[in-house]
């Protein structure tokens, strides 16, 4: 009795077993379905060429260069939404580390992925954390005052500040750009409201 006791309990066991294993198969398809992948990143990427990053950009007068500025947060705000479900596979997410490193620091990339993606390792895919807002300079301020440094021919160092019609919130953004041969690679690109 006390065996045949032991082997119900154990098919009970395996059976809940078996169910559990059935829905995170299942969840792991409903996520799967809506994973894009690196052929589709692709097409949407190739659609967003990359801003201008010739060093001669830092001579511009101010208007122009917060202009610049304001493409490049528009530019990678669009890479980072390239994949319109949300979810990316690994490939997608290397091709989009990849387009990122054409502005930005390999360190810098892989920052903006992992603050506006977390990665499922059960899965092996990145699903956007949706509470994130992408970066502030999209939103329309009144005005604009840059400060600009260059601490080393290598380097310079931005710091621009935006207002609205209202007294109070202020934009501020601080960026970091390197020379490399005759571009610039960005290294820090932060923005606050």
């Amino acid at each position: 009795m006390k065996r045949i006791i032991g082997i119900a309990a154990a098919a009970v066991l395996l059976l809940a077993g078996c169910g559990h294993n059935t829905q995170d198969q299942q969840l792991n398809m409903k996520t799967l379905q809506k994973t894009v992948g690196k052929e589709r990143i692709m097409q949407t990427l190739d659609q967003l060429p990359p801003p201008p990053m010739n060093k001669s950009i830092m001579q511009q007068a101010d208007a122009d260069i917060i202009a610049w500025i304001k493409r490049v947060d528009e530019w990678t705000h669009q890479v980072l939404s390239a994949p319109v479900t949300g979810e990316m596979d690994e490939y997608a997410a290397q091709e989009m580390r990849n387009r990122l490193r054409q502005v930005y620091s390999y360190d810098m990339a892989d920052q903006l992925i992992a603050y506006f993606y977390r990665r499922d390792d059960t899965t092996r895919t990145y699903q956007a954390f949706s509470s994130r807002a992408m970066l502030g300079l999209r939103s329309e301020w009144q005005e604009y005052f840059l400060r600009k440094e260059q601490p080393s021919p290598e380097q310079y160092m931005i710091q621009l500040t935006g207002t609205n019609n209202r007294s109070v919130p202020r934009l501020q953004h601080r960026s970091v750009y390197q020379v490399s041969g005759d571009n610039l690679i960005i290294t820090r690109f932060e923005t606050s409201s």
